[in-house]
């Protein structure tokens, strides 16, 4: 039995899949084996995980029939995996030079049930990027499951993927943790399921492993009513796992954290549903009706909840949707006529400028602290860092109005400073907060 199981999906990614796989090959330590899972591809990337697995015995290759998404294909190679360790690893990233050697060393001496992982993050020009955080070792080595959560929980800023932990292959079995399958916010599921059924924890302090994220083409770059289902079908999954597991500590707040979040996500795109897609939403609603009112339980107020609660699922649904589009076209009452600025981009962000697209008001841009993003586009409007406010004159800085589109009113007062410390007034930006 390998120490570490190695699980890819590989789905149309011929450009990136040989650097992914080189970096495991170069690495000083080799006792994993490599499952790559072709998820019906349609460029070369089957042909090269063949290649691979032909040369090289700690390679397997499977291919699937059809496109089941990262989730199907993770626990496709999940259920043949059979080293004591599993990390899930995207075949568009990465591992860091010698990061083997710090694995074995963490996983040898202190047989965690999941380890957690620093990674560096190197986008392509446009793309998504993020920042990791330092994390406290001594915090994570002494926690249980329910320090762990409460630790997360201070830390909204960190990236929750799969690929940051490393994770014991029996604890996963034993808890019948698997990723949702159909969904495409799969990340959102796995990761807190595996935080409150691990009971002990360890830290590689050094960056393991190198996100690449992709401007197009990848799964997190697009954003279609698929996402919104998932973002709503994942949120009442996670709902359910805290049902069944009746948790009464730190963990029941990660997973609300986690809820909360999700239908901030959905609440983004609701304006974007047509008939169809609300039926199929209120459809999804109303097969989880006997979970809905743990939403009461969440300390923030969950708009749609409300709606939902006091309406019904379709009416209140439609309901819903109407309050989020006027709701964002009020903060701009009396300001038709500025230069109308979006901060930041992201979800939130592309959402506020898309109604007020629709409703037909002019959107000058977004504004982003990304060096990645500045200068690219996104839906057709162009990214500026928010230093091109200083470029303006002070007759036409007056002209200015943003919106700060976010989800959490930290990152909302702390941009609205930032847009001070370049002159605006407290009249020229308002939050909006999903």
């Amino acid at each position: 039995m390998p120490l570490l199981s190695i699980i890819i999906p590989v789905y149309n990614v011929e450009k990136y899949i040989n650097d992914c796989l080189e970096s495991i090959l170069n690495q000083t330590f080799s006792d994993y084996e490599i499952i790559l899972v072709d998820n019906a591809s349609t460029d070369n990337s089957g042909r090269i995980c063949d290649k691979y697995a032909a040369n090289y015995t700690s390679i397997k290759a499977i291919h699937l029939k059809s496109n089941l998404l990262p989730a199907g294909a993770r626990n496709a190679g999940l259920h043949i995996a059979t080293g004591e360790y599993v990390h899930f690893c995207d075949s568009d990233d990465v591992y860091v030079k010698d990061a083997f050697s710090h694995i074995t060393n963490l996983l040898k001496g202190s047989s965690p049930s999941a380890i957690i992982g620093q990674f560096i993050c190197m986008p392509e020009k446009g793309a998504f990027v993020c920042n990791d955080i330092q994390l406290d070792p001594k915090i994570i080595e002494n926690s249980n499951s329910s320090d762990m959560a409460k630790y997360l929980l201070s830390l909204p800023n960190l990236l929750c993927t799969p690929w940051r932990l490393i994770v014991k292959r029996d604890m996963l079995v034993s808890n019948h943790i698997m990723f949702p399958e159909g969904c495409h916010s799969e990340d959102e599921e796995w990761f807190p399921r595996v935080i409150c059924c691990s009971d002990s924890f360890s830290l590689l302090t050094e960056p393991f492993y190198c996100y690449r994220p992709r401007a197009t083409g990848s799964i997190t770059s697009i954003k279609t009513y698929a996402n919104s289902k998932s973002h709503l079908t994942v949120a009442l999954n996670l709902l359910r796992f805290l049902k069944e597991k009746k948790y009464t500590d730190n963990r029941c707040h990660l997973i609300y954290s986690r809820v909360r979040f999700l239908l901030g996500l959905f609440a983004t795109r609701v304006d974007t549903l047509d008939t169809e897609q609300l039926h199929e939403s209120s459809d999804i609603l109303e097969r989880n009706r006997d979970i809905l009112a743990m939403l009461s339980d969440i300390p923030e107020k969950i708009d749609l909840y409300n709606f939902i609660n006091n309406y019904g699922e379709y009416l209140g649904l439609c309901l819903y949707r109407t309050f989020t589009i006027e709701k964002t076209l009020e903060l701009i009452y009396g300001k038709e006529q500025k230069d109308i600025y979006i901060f930041p981009t992201g979800y939130n962000g592309e959402g506020t400028a898309r109604i007020l697209q629709q409703a037909g008001y002019h959107v000058k841009g977004f504004l982003d602290n990304s060096e990645f993003k500045d200068g690219s586009q996104i839906n057709g409007l162009p990214v500026s860092k928010p230093g091109i406010l200083n470029n303006r004159s002070s007759d036409s800085t007056n002209d200015i109005f943003v919106i700060v589109s976010t989800q959490s009113p930290h990152a909302a007062d702390s941009i609205t400073r930032q847009l001070k410390d370049f002159g605006l007034s407290d009249s020229q930006f308002a939050s909006r907060i999903y």
